[in-house]
């Protein structure tokens, strides 16, 4: 699920730096379980057309 979080991120925020990118990394290595849930949520807060 790590993917699927960092590719939400980048669809939501397309100039995510890398140190954003890093941390969170750094999050789902440590919060698995919080990370998934967070990509799920970010899916579907996703305007139309992004």
């Amino acid at each position: 699920m790590h993917a699927a979080l960092l590719g939400e991120l980048l669809r939501l925020v397309p100039g995510a730096s890398a140190d954003e990118l890093t941390f969170t990394a750094r999050l789902a290595a440590t919060e698995p379980e919080a990370v998934d849930a967070l990509a799920v949520f970010l899916t579907r807060a996703r305007p139309e057309g992004i």
